[in-house]
């Protein structure tokens, strides 16, 4: 099994960059390997900072048969519902650990799919949930950063840089 970039590291820190298209083979290639991992890991929604590259597309399948992957390429959310659902998740790239994370019910999604064409849809509760999750890895937060609903990029600062520091260090 591949492996995915995990907590501590701090690339999964760093924000994602708008892909450009046409796709080259290698981003073509990076989506679809994104799908097999995601399912090899037993995931609903992969971002591409994950498996090491700083673009911004995520892939989701939220259904029970595991055969129906998305792919989300410069995404934005455009709209949201009023109303949030707190409740706990957890991350492939975090391994036993969890946050408690305040996400919208309902959202809307403009992004591109892997022909460079734009859509906007409405996703609603698991899917919506999924999609702000892997948002907030294109903005470099993790779901083990949010406390009581609410982000806190302080809860982990310390282990983060400690850890990657000793990191940079040890690989020299």
């Amino acid at each position: 099994m591949d492996e995915l970039v995990q907590y501590p590291d701090v690339f999964l820190r760093t924000k994602s960059n708008e892909v450009k298209f046409p796709l080259d083979d290698r981003t073509a290639r990076l989506t679809k390997w994104m799908i097999k991992m995601m399912y090899e890991h037993h995931g609903i929604g992969l971002a591409a900072i994950q498996v090491g590259y700083q673009n911004r597309i995520f892939v989701m399948d939220c259904t029970r048969a595991g055969n129906n992957a998305k792919i989300f390429i410069n995404p934005v959310i455009v709209g949201h519902s009023d109303e949030g659902l707190t409740d706990f998740e957890g991350c492939l790239s975090a391994p036993g650990k969890r946050g408690e994370v305040k996400r919208y019910l309902r959202i809307i999604l403009k992004y591109q799919d892997e022909k460079g064409d734009e859509h906007k849809k409405t996703f609603y509760n698991m899917e919506a949930r999924c999609i702000q999750h892997e948002m907030d890895h294109l903005e470099g937060k993790l779901c083990i950063d949010y406390e009581n609903g609410e982000y806190s990029r302080e809860k982990h600062k310390s282990q983060t840089m400690v850890e990657s520091d000793f990191r940079a260090k040890s690989d020299t």
